[in-house]
């Protein structure tokens, strides 16, 4: 894996650690990162994928909705995606 693309990062371990002294009943919010640095979203979802850097994409680690299969290159990443609640 390509140091420079998972540099300022952080790893499941590291999130761990993180958490262990905190209030379980805290609720974890994903701020943004838009212009104005203000949008945030409580945590709705944890899931296992296949993180694409250049993109900012990501795929399913199993079969998708259509029933293909990612084929993991070089630079994709085997991340956990932490995914916002939709605030539409």
């Amino acid at each position: 894996m390509d140091p420079m693309l998972v540099l300022g990062t952080i790893t499941v371990a590291d999130l761990r650690e993180a958490l262990a002294g905190m209030p379980a009943e805290a609720v974890v919010v994903l701020a943004g990162d838009g212009a104005d640095g203000d949008d945030c979203s409580p945590l709705a979802d944890v899931e296992e994928a296949w993180y694409f850097p250049a993109t900012g994409d990501s795929a399913p680690l199993g079969r998708d909705s259509d029933g293909n299969v990612h084929e993991p290159g070089p630079r994709d990443l085997y991340a956990v995606i932490l995914r916002p609640t939709d605030r539409r």
